[in-house]
């Protein structure tokens, strides 16, 4: 709940900021660009599943890509930066929740590329590992929570951190229940890197 919480006030505040154009951009500089102590990271991000999701669980490959925005609150003038993002897995998993909290995978690997504003080539790279657990809602939407550590690249490697989103196209579980099959999904995805 404290990370939902800072990340949407820090989304808020940089909103502001870029609007009254105080947020300095970090420096591009190619490959050579030093990472920004820590980070809050919002997004959308899309999944596909293969096979679809149905009622009983089976092995599914659950791959997903999506881009980030980035501030770090812990710089003067907030720096600015953003991202992209994708990964993919392997669960027994369905779209119905299981348990309480459901495990859906352990030593899941992501990988994130850094730009910085203006620049189009890559300001920095990390490779995230971590263990995404998946929390039942009463409209049939599931939250994930998404810890671990970021274990290689050139940003952020040695750091923890902490994501929470959302997987919006399952709303409706009266879908599910009738026999209907998902195989993408659409949701928001935010990601709080933490200080050393």
């Amino acid at each position: 709940m404290r990370s939902r919480a800072l990340a949407v006030v820090t989304s808020v505040v940089t909103a502001l900021f870029l609007a009254l154009g105080l947020v300095q951009p970090a420096h591009a500089g190619g490959s050579g660009s030093p990472p920004p102590p820590d980070g809050v990271c919002l997004g959308g991000i899309h999944y596909t599943f293969d096979p679809p999701l149905q009622k009983e669980a089976q092995p599914t490959t659950i791959t997903w890509s999506g881009t980030y925005s980035c501030v770090s609150p812990a710089l003067p003038g907030l720096r600015a930066w953003g991202g992209t993002f994708e990964g993919s897995t392997q669960a027994t998993t369905g779209c119905l929740q299981t348990g309480v909290k459901q495990v859906l995978a352990q030593g899941l690997e992501e990988n994130d590329k850094w730009f910085v504003p203006g620049a189009h080539e890559k300001a920095g790279s990390s490779t995230l590992d971590g263990t995404v657990s998946t929390l039942p809602r009463q409209d049939g939407t599931r939250v994930y929570e998404w810890t671990g550590t970021v274990t290689d690249g050139t940003w952020f490697k040695g750091h923890h951190f902490n994501g929470i989103g959302g997987y919006t196209s399952l709303a409706d579980k009266n879908l599910c229940l009738a026999g209907g099959r998902i195989d993408h999904n659409d949701g928001t995805a935010s990601l709080i890197i933490l200080p050393l």
